[in-house]
């Protein structure tokens, strides 16, 4: 069976991008020098395969990951395959670390996976958020990843998130971090990073300081609209949005989206957003709406803000 399962792995990394194939692929083949490095990442690897390709649940999936991890990290096992791929990956962390490269385990909704790469670069930014202060942020730009989450995985370096921040973790020191092939240099002249990663992401920092407690997928809706607001046109951002929305909480990223383009046609429209046609809309009224939206929002939250 993982004879089978580690075929499938190195067919799907044949058709990632070369910069991940150049990295990834001699730490995992066969007669790899670090076999501590290689077990521990195949463990993810063979997960993703499970889930994307031999349709097991994710229990199933999630338990024969615990396996392998406990398996690399000498732990025992327990009934909770949870709790053990948390204890595990606390000692991934370390042994990473110890070989030079930095890990991020736990899970990107709704799934486990990764992110593990070697050099990171850190500059500072001051964001303009709408409705707030600026915000001074510092960007840990990460290079070198051997791997990137289970989206980037599924969809061959298609997606993959870009970015995300941490904030009060004796492990990690404050700040964004950015995935920096995402962002053409110079990331200050790049929408994308200025609005998508920092304008996103500070949004995120401002929001845990004056609503802590949020949801994911409040924290996800009010920082996509901080998106559109910074946009220029439909197809900026507003056109992923569509394609990506899903009518599912479990899964906050496409949930807020849905929850967007949903109350945007409404509110444009009084239609359903499969009814509509967004080229024909100037995008000075997308942007006024979000603001409407998020002016909302914050006074759900906060009604004498």
């Amino acid at each position: 069976m993982t004879r089978d399962l580690d075929e499938a792995v190195h067919a799907h990394l044949a058709r990632m991008p070369a910069s991940t194939r150049r990295l990834l692929e001699p730490r995992i083949v066969s007669d790899a020098r670090d076999r501590w490095l290689r077990d521990a990442l195949m463990a993810y690897l063979r997960y993703f395969v499970r889930i994307f390709e031999r349709d097991e649940s994710v229990a199933v999936a999630e338990s024969a990951m615990a396996d392998e991890l406990a398996a690399v990290t000498g732990r025992a096992r327990s009934d909770d395959h949870d709790a053990d791929i948390t204890a595990a990956e606390a000692d991934l962390a370390i042994g990473f670390r110890e070989r030079g490269y930095r890990f991020l385990g736990g899970r990107t909704p709704p799934y486990l996976g990764a992110y593990i790469w070697s050099r990171t670069e850190d500059r500072r930014f001051t964001v303009t958020l709408p409705r707030g202060a600026p915000e001074e942020v510092t960007v840990h730009f990460m290079h070198d990843f051997l791997i990137r989450g289970w989206l980037h995985w599924q969809t061959l370096g298609a997606q993959g998130a870009g970015g995300w921040y941490q904030q009060d973790s004796p492990d990690w020191p404050d700040g964004l971090y950015c995935v920096a092939e995402r962002y053409a240099e110079p990331v200050g002249d790049n929408p994308s990073f200025r609005v998508s990663l920092l304008g996103h992401e500070a949004q995120h920092v401002a929001d845990h300081r004056a609503f802590p407690g949020l949801t994911s997928a409040e924290l996800e809706y009010r920082a996509k609209l901080v998106e559109l607001i910074g946009y220029k046109t439909v197809d900026d951002r507003l056109r992923f949005f569509l394609e990506d929305a899903a009518d599912d909480p479990a899964r906050p990223h496409p949930f807020a989206a849905h929850l967007i383009v949903d109350r945007l046609a409404q509110r444009i429209f009084g239609a359903q957003t499969v009814e509509v046609d967004w080229g024909a809309v100037p995008y000075a009224e997308v942007r006024r709406h979000a603001e409407e939206l998020l002016d909302e929002d914050t006074n759900r939250l906060a009604p004498s803000v």
